[in-house]
């Protein structure tokens, strides 16, 4: 409908396969207007904090109605879907290499159906992560007039800790399965996708530091707890004697400090 009364344009078409399916990317340039403030329900939510995390896919200050006739949540568990299919796809990634055969063109027919195999599972676990991500930050961008979130260094998190011959790393294996955790949740892309989405729905997006001490710090009076571990879930303020999750307390301080970001 929008070609033919002249409101799109397409501009370019890509056929590619993922896994075991065809797609057909259609690239059009369409022609929409773009809304210049919020609506009213959004104004009237005003402004929600987002604590990412790896416990907990989203951690909210306020809660959020991810399907209609379902109650609001607070926190939105991790699916977990890299280990939910690791299983599956290392079983398939090792039946595959072992019928390899080096120097082989083309390779035989039970190597091709192992390579498919795996390609499957590595189509489904991406088109199931996609989902998961799309369904979040179109719920947020739709339910608020503001998003608050953390100015995250994913490179920097994710770094090895392997270390170097001279000074080797401590709890390698700990901190790879974080790694291989917070890879999964997908960071970068959920913030990607909440910045270009809240162009789309005139929300204004809200950062605090990087090293903003939003888990340390209690929300209420501000006390800081230098000595919090990763293994501490819950906060314990010693200054005014709230007790909350470790999470809460941090989407609730994103959302008291953070600042508006410049378009």
């Amino acid at each position: 409908r929008l070609i033919d009364s002249g409101h799109a344009i397409v501009t370019s078409l890509t056929v590619s396969r993922h896994g075991h399916r065809w797609h057909a990317s259609v690239l059009a340039r369409v022609e929409r207007e773009l809304p210049v403030r919020p609506t009213r329900r959004q104004q009237a939510a005003g402004r929600v904090g987002v604590d990412l995390g790896v416990k907990t896919v989203l951690t909210l200050s306020d809660p959020l109605t991810l399907q209609r006739g379902q109650a609001p949540v607070l926190a939105v568990d991790n699916p977990r879907l890299l280990q939910n299919t690791a299983r599956k796809l290392a079983r398939a990634q090792r039946v595959m290499a072992r019928r390899f055969v080096k120097g082989a063109a083309p390779q035989s027919k039970g190597y091709e159906e192992a390579k498919d195999k795996a390609a499957k599972l590595q189509a489904l676990l991406s088109a199931r992560r996609a989902t998961s991500q799309h369904l979040l930050t179109k719920r947020l961008v739709e339910q608020y007039a503001e998003v608050a979130l953390e100015t995250l260094n994913t490179k920097g998190m994710t770094r090895s800790a392997k270390g170097t011959a001279d000074k080797p790393g401590r709890n390698v294996r700990q901190k790879a399965g974080l790694n291989r955790a917070v890879l999964d949740v997908g960071f970068a892309e959920i913030n990607r996708q909440i910045e270009y989405k809240a162009r789309w729905h005139a929300v204004t997006l809200a950062r605090v530091p990087t090293f903003f001490p939003s888990s340390k710090r209690c929300h209420r009076c501000g006390w800081i707890d230098t000595g919090q571990t990763l293994a501490d879930r819950v906060f314990h303020c010693q200054a005014c004697g709230m007790v909350i999750d470790r999470d809460a307390n941090a989407a609730r301080n994103i959302k008291n400090h953070a600042t508006p970001v410049r378009p």
